[in-house]
């Protein structure tokens, strides 16, 4: 322990109560050690505190990679976008759209394929039928 051994903290003990003397040393003892507690505490809440700070400051930057690749890939999907914004203004779709709207207009089994009003579906019976008994036939009798 800081480079002391076993005798030295002897000797550092043995001059403390000829000092001190044997009524005082015990209470010395516990303030030395509530002094050390109350140091080391204090050391590890400066280190805790320093790492979250370090933490953070990792974290902050990692957002703001993220931020940016996600800047970097929406990019083309912009490009995208407007891409798609300019295909009913191209001239061929315009005609592909004349045509279909004219072939509409002119399409003759359309009128087929329409509903009529008047008619009306009725409802067939279906017949019924068991599985239970087999039905004769007329061969048999």
């Amino acid at each position: 322990m800081f480079g002391m051994g076993f005798f030295e903290l002897v000797v550092i003990v043995v001059v403390a109560i000829i000092f001190l003397g044997p009524e005082k040393f015990p209470q010395a003892m516990l303030d030395l050690a509530r002094f050390f507690r109350a140091v080391k505490k204090s050391l590890n809440e400066a280190k805790e505190s320093l790492d979250k700070e370090i933490h953070m400051e990792e974290l902050k930057k990692e957002a703001l990679e993220y931020q940016e690749f996600f800047k970097q890939q929406a990019k083309p999907l912009g490009d995208l976008k407007q891409e798609l914004e300019n295909i009913p203004q191209m001239p061929e779709v315009q005609d592909l759209q004349k045509s279909m709207e004219s072939i509409a207009k002119s399409n003759p089994l359309e009128s087929l394929n329409a509903p009529k009003k008047e008619e009306k579906t009725e409802e067939v019976e279906k017949p019924k039928v068991s599985l239970e008994k087999t039905p004769k036939s007329s061969l048999d009798a």
